[in-house]
């Protein structure tokens, strides 16, 4: 076993009050120079990631960072610089060439136009302790270990045996012409295990992520040796299953992770940024069906605990629960300070960012279909012929909704119950024509921690849904 040392804590300066005249003065410039608001982010970070292969850590990646982003609007235009120096002068320097790109000038106007910041709205005051009160170096190593050794016990015909943590603690403050001025510490922990099972020609691979925000102690409630024994039950499940036979079925999709395909096949057509580029299909369609009306489809980041949870966006607005979709009927856009000037949808407080050297963009947080009525043995009961999808795996998405999903783990189901495992599935199709045909929910939503990427960088999402029934879908196979 090999064990790096102990990581040295940094100790990086607060994001305070001390920071008002500063950030107040280069505000100020940017409204005497005609810019319609002008935004500063400043974010400061800690992170530690560990990758362990067999029995070993392979990998220790520590980083820390500190950084501002200035954004400056001119009615629907705007531009963007980032920068790592925090001076006075290195935050007007980056707002002099934010200005560039809009044709602003600094000092070209003798009036501020600014009445100055509100009273700070402090989301992180109880929030200090919790980089302290994470697991160390040593104690994350060795949950990590005991993960990887516990699919070797579980598992057989294992060929590779693999598991990752990551801890992502992020200050962040948030002040603008608009006289915002807030600040919030974010903390999210996730950990993943993986197994690759061989047996001759036959292979099967089978991971496991799970994750959360705001809890220190959460890799210590971490349950390892009920993570690999499901992964190991699933990759002896899939190793020689036979390949499953292309065509067009009903199929059920698992609860929990199976939300992946609603999150980038339908959610990111919902968020303002689409909108604006005019790659949405659902852009006029605000008030009419888009689903079947056994589809409820809702947006949060109030969930305590979820890998998509906030205090506050990254723009300085409280999140909300937005109902994206209502009894198949299209509700909301998700929208940010960008969205809302450019298409009139109303701000969500889903600005988000990967780090302050992207602007904000309108993403994703919690994104779920809720629950209904039945149960998930309902869902089955009602195919003769179909798939049941028990773990998805990794996919693609074109910029309308056209997407492609691997199935990780299937199952044929056969007069309404579950036969034999399948392996070699993708789910193809397109998000306009699959969701009116999302005919029943189950009773039995759960969340999953995932990674979304887009315009403004990767961020931290959870998806989820309950067993859902799809009536028909084009199912690659052999």
């Amino acid at each position: 076993m090999v064990v790096s040392p102990p990581l040295a804590k940094v100790q990086l300066d607060p994001f305070d009050l001390s920071w008002r005249s500063r950030l107040e003065a280069v505000l100020a410039s940017g409204r005497a120079a005609g810019a319609s608001l002008v935004e500063v982010f400043l974010e400061s970070t800690d992170h530690i990631g560990l990758l362990a292969e067999q029995d070993n850590i392979t990998n220790v990646s520590p980083a820390f960072g500190k950084g501002a982003g200035i954004r400056v609007f001119l009615e629907e235009r705007d531009g963007f610089v980032s920068t790592n120096d925090l001076s006075e002068r290195g935050l007007m320097v980056a707002l002099e060439q934010a200005l560039g790109m809009l044709g602003l000038e600094r000092g070209s106007s003798d009036s501020s136009r600014f009445d100055g910041l509100a009273d700070l709205r402090d989301y992180g005051q109880s929030k200090q302790a919790w980089l302290g009160h994470c697991p160390g170096l040593g104690e994350a190593t060795s949950r990590l270990l005991e993960g990887t050794a516990l699919l070797e016990r579980h598992g057989q015909h294992l060929q590779a045996r693999r598991g990752s943590y990551a801890r992502d603690w992020q200050e962040v403050m948030v002040a603008a012409s608009d006289g915002t001025f807030a600040r919030d510490i974010r903390l999210h922990q996730s950990v993943g295990l993986n197994a690759l099972a061989a047996d001759g020609e036959h292979r099967a691979s089978q991971g496991r992520r799970y994750g959360s925000s705001d809890r220190p102690d959460d890799l210590r409630q971490w349950d390892p040796n009920a993570s690999a024994a499901e992964i190991c039950a699933s990759a002896q499940a899939m190793l020689r299953a036979d390949y499953v036979e292309a065509g067009s079925y009903p199929v059920v999709l698992a609860n929990r992770f199976g939300g992946v395909i609603f999150h980038e096949a339908c959610g990111h057509l919902l968020e303002t940024t689409q909108v604006e580029r005019g790659t949405t299909p659902f852009a006029e369609q605000v008030g009419s069906p888009i689903a079947h009306a056994a589809v409820t489809a809702i947006d949060e980041g109030l969930s305590s605990g979820a890998f998509g949870s906030l205090s506050m966006d990254d723009e300085g607005m409280e999140p909300e629960r937005t109902v994206l979709i209502e009894n198949g009927v299209l509700k909301r856009f998700l929208s940010d300070r960008a969205g809302e000037l450019r298409t009139g949808h109303a701000r969500t407080g889903s600005g988000r960012r990967q780090s302050h050297s992207f602007a904000a963009a309108s993403r994703m947080r919690n994104t779920f279909i809720a629950a209904g009525p039945h149960s998930p043995a309902d869902l089955i009961a009602s195919i003769e012929t179909g798939l049941y999808c028990k773990s998805m795996g990794g996919g693609s998405v074109g910029p309308t909704g056209q997407f492609n999903f691997a199935v990780e783990e299937g199952y044929l189901i056969k007069n309404g119950e579950l036969g034999k495992p399948v392996k070699g599935a993708t789910l193809i199709g397109e998000a306009k024509e699959v969701m009116p045909r999302i005919s029943m929910c189950a009773n039995d939503l759960e969340l999953a921690a995932g990674f979304c990427g887009s315009v403004s960088g990767s961020i931290f999402v959870t998806v989820g849904q309950p067993h859902i029934k799809v009536d028909s879908i084009t199912v690659g196979g052999r």
